[in-house]
């Protein structure tokens, strides 16, 4: 059963008055890429609370800080408190990123009655249990001016608390939407100060090259495949009420490699790839590892012979000339998008096919990220009928050094994957070098995955 939470109140939270001049950002080709999905990241954190801690006390005792602290970070990261405002004489849908002075974002205080240690746990759960832990994010009444991001912060009395947030991908990628929850938190655990900020964000919009008549390019081959479909290309967008309904039930579970386990796929993969130049990250040994079980658990044998689709995202930061710094913030990753034979992706050799597979769409980004870039809506249209693996994350990011004062997180959720069909990576709680993978998909489809993956890992040993 998927338990009540109870919304107990909604604030209006903005920078310290006068602490941030106005300001406007444009949009990039980078921005650009998300804008005609209208795409939303939702992202869930939770934390261990001292045992007996009733909404009461967190109330009294922890959200006053926690509402200074997310203002204090909002003045450093002050473009989230700001609109995205569509340009009037734009027939493309685009706009720009607006800060005023008294701007603010949304946080939601709420109390939940669900099982704590259930939620948090990698068991299979209804992936609906958490819908109700993330805040919607509704445009202004008197505006069309688009907010940004949204906050919720969900009690569990006597258990732990969860943290919610909902961000309009157009404002930032993974990278930028974790430093700057990392700032948050940072700020929250040395009492308000400001200063305990590792790392100040870079706003410079020309950092990353004059790309517009890219932006346009892709913007136009959008608005040619909605007409062509008779509408908007799907969006992630989607409220709960406007989901479709599934007929089967869908699940969510956390599949965790641990250092050792990713050495022993490397090993298997450099004993079968016939390749002699593939470099091995974790992030690649993890998602051949993924493919491999994917293509292993598809339904029928007709499926399992089709082509497996994937994708990744690469930060664009230091492969752009000149690089852009690490601390810039919006969006600057690229995707590529390949395909590999099911069959053998699937099969004894699999995790070699797979990693040489990822390897070769990695090697491609050598020739430039932007290679073939104004083709990037074609490509991706033309997959839109298949099922398409990407990743949501990084093990890079480090989210589990995200401490508010409570401890490192008990659990970190990316939510919308279940919106895209991507896996999400992140670092172990646990162990440095282990990888934790989720992934959601329906019931039997999971099931079945798991059992892969469990099977992969014994005839490892």
């Amino acid at each position: 059963m998927i338990s009540a939470v109870k919304v107990l109140e909604r604030r209006q939270v903005s920078p310290p008055p006068g602490s941030v001049p106005p300001a406007t950002l444009s949009l990039t080709f980078f921005d650009g890429l998300w804008l005609p999905m209208l795409s939303l990241v939702r992202r869930l954190f939770f934390y261990d609370l001292p045992a007996g801690t009733s909404t009461d006390d967190f109330r009294r005792s922890h959200l006053p800080l926690l509402e200074r602290s997310l203002s204090l970070a909002l003045s450093v990261y002050y473009p989230l408190a700001g609109r995205f405002v569509r340009k009037p004489d734009s027939d493309l849908g685009d706009g720009v990123i607006r800060y005023s002075d008294g701007d603010s974002v949304s946080l939601t205080v709420a109390e939940s009655d669900a099982d704590f240690a259930g939620l948090v746990a990698n068991r299979p759960k209804e992936a609906k249990e958490f819908h109700s832990l993330v805040p919607p994010l509704l445009p202004e009444s008197s505006s069309n001016d688009m907010p940004l991001v949204a906050f919720q912060v969900t009690v569990f009395p006597g258990s732990g608390v969860a943290i919610g947030i909902v961000l309009n991908h157009v404002v930032a990628d993974g990278k930028s939407s974790t430093d700057f929850m990392k700032s948050w938190a940072s700020i929250a655990n040395a009492n308000g100060d400001v200063s305990a900020v590792k790392s100040i964000p870079v706003f410079d919009r020309t950092l990353v090259g004059d790309l517009e008549g890219l932006k346009r390019r892709f913007l136009e081959d959008a608005k040619k495949l909605a007409a062509a479909m008779g509408g908007a290309p799907p969006s992630e967008s989607a409220t709960e009420e406007a989901r479709p309904v599934q007929l089967n039930r869908v699940i969510r579970s956390t599949f965790v490699l641990t250092r050792a386990d990713i050495d022993k796929i490397r090993v298997k993969i450099s004993s079968e790839s016939k390749a002699t130049s593939l470099k091995l990250s974790a992030l690649v040994v993890t998602y051949a590892y993924v493919l491999h079980c994917a293509a292993k658990s598809r339904e029928s044998p007709d499926q399992s012979a089709k082509n497996v689709y994937f994708g990744i995202m690469a930060d664009s930061r230091p492969r752009l000339q000149p690089p852009v710094p690490g601390t810039y913030f919006g969006n600057c990753v690229v995707w590529r998008l390949t395909a590999a034979d099911g069959g053998e992706v699937g099969g004894e050799n699999g995790f070699a096919v797979a990693a040489e597979a990822i390897h070769g769409a990695i090697r491609e980004l050598e020739d430039g990220v932007l290679k073939d870039a104004e083709n990037l809506i074609w490509k991706w249209a033309s997959l839109m009928k298949e099922r398409l693996l990407t990743i949501a994350g990084s093990p890079r990011f480090g989210v589990y050094e995200m401490d508010f004062g409570w401890g490192r997180p008990r659990k970190a959720e990316i939510v919308s994957i279940e919106d895209n069909g991507a896996i999400s990576l992140c670092d172990s709680r646990y162990e440095e070098g282990g990888i934790e993978i989720g992934m959601v998909g329906p019931e039997e489809e999971m099931s079945r995955f798991a059992s892969a993956f469990e099977e992969g890992l014994r005839r490892l040993i």
